[in-house]
């Protein structure tokens, strides 16, 4: 029989919290940057892994379950210029072969920083019907495919939400990643490209419905991967500074962070999206699509039942050598997909080098896997049940 993971746990949601009184806000607890809790009795780092000192983090809002990293930012933001007409695209073409082995360009590297955050508990909801989901590729591995830098600009925090991650649920099923951060934080673009559209959804809808993502900028990527046209989604911004049609460099302004549309508290919400820049869909997880902080690698995670179907809602926890836990949830439902190579419903970047131990429960038993994240790479680890009851 199919398995259904049923937990409970207290969650921030971004899209259906109601405006709280400030002294409840108050007392919220606050997670890490990367999903970690600093470990009481940490194992030694790995070789060649250079320890970072803690962030010295503030929030100026609370808007997930993170502390956002502020630093020096420049000190003037040019005035917004909304522009709401999209730019035809030509018709993607459909994968068919992969492309030879890319040669990546490098870009600035990133330093992850651990933080604190509560013990975590089980998985909060009830799982979907697993009927639901197409079952997993035969095949679990693949090339990177790392086209994107970070979309804040430097100083800014550039790690991810560890409860707004790719496919988590706080009320409604996660399309993108949150990056928190202060209001009028300048937004960057994380590739080349053509700006597809800039303005705000109030008369077209990229999201669940009207007004979702606010003032938002949509980038039609240069550069394709095997046949499919590359966009990125930068949403619920304060101003947009480009117009559709501008051609922009890696690292060029686009606007500022804010909190327009569905937005509680200031924060980039970025997606990645495959063939068409409209289809709130066609998203896929953006942790593996940029580049890794230094020192740091990419883990992607598959979950299944004893007949190797995905399980969603599913908690996983992690101890990494770097004197860290991290946690991840499987993808809640079929709205966001596993990556078109890999297939997984799991995935986060930025994960120390060196030896990590998953865990979790699936069927009332423990099950557990090691793995080692190469600094620069990507590392592939499933947990299914290791025979049928």
């Amino acid at each position: 029989m199919e398995n259904s993971l049923i937990g409970s746990s207290v969650v921030i949601s971004r899209h259906h919290l109601s405006r709280l009184a400030a002294p409840i806000l108050a007392g919220l607890a606050l997670a890490c940057l990367a999903g970690c809790t600093a470990d009481p009795t940490p194992l030694p780092p790995p070789t060649g892994l250079n320890p970072t000192a803690f962030l010295e983090t503030r929030v100026p809002q609370v808007l997930t379950a993170d502390a956002a990293t502020l630093a020096a930012r420049p000190t003037t933001t040019p005035s917004p210029t909304l522009s709401p007409t999209p730019v035809p695209t030509d018709t993607p073409t459909a994968t068919v072969t992969p492309s030879p082995t890319q040669t990546l360009t490098p870009v600035p590297s990133l330093t992850p920083t651990p933080s604190i955050t509560p013990t975590t508990g089980p998985t909060p909801r009830r799982t979907v019907g697993l009927s639901n989901f197409p079952p997993p590729p035969l095949a679990f591995g693949g090339d990177p495919h790392f086209l994107l830098s970070r979309p804040i600009w430097p100083g800014g925090n550039v790690f991810v939400a560890s409860t707004y991650r790719f496919g988590a649920n706080n009320g409604e099923t996660h399309h993108g990643v949150d990056l928190g951060n202060d209001l009028g934080t300048p937004v960057i673009a994380a590739a080349a490209g053509t700006i597809y559209y800039a303005g705000n959804d109030l008369s077209q809808v990229f999201g669940g419905h009207l007004d979702f993502y606010g003032n938002l900028v949509v980038l039609r990527l240069a550069q394709g991967w095997q046949g499919h046209t590359v966009y990125t989604l930068y949403g619920h911004m304060a101003t947009v500074t480009v117009q559709a049609g501008q051609s922009v460099n890696t690292g060029d302004p686009l606007g500022t962070v804010g909190d327009t549309g569905v937005a509680w508290g200031p924060h980039l919400h970025f997606e990645v999206r495959l063939d068409n820049p409209q289809d709130y869909n066609s998203v896929y997880n953006p942790e593996l699509w940029w580049y890794p902080a230094a020192n740091s690698g990419a883990i992607v995670v598959r979950v299944v039942n004893q007949n190797k179907r995905y399980l969603p809602g599913v908690r996983v926890d992690m101890k990494c050598s770097d004197g860290t836990k991290r946690f991840l949830d499987t993808y809640w439902d079929p709205g966001v997909k596993g990556d078109p190579q890999y297939g997984e419903n799991a995935a986060m970047s930025d994960v120390a080098a060196g030896y990590c131990h998953l865990t979790t429960t699936l069927g009332g038993k423990a099950v557990a896997a090691d793995a080692q994240i190469t600094a620069g790479g990507i590392t592939f680890v499933e947990l299914a049940p290791t025979s049928k009851p």
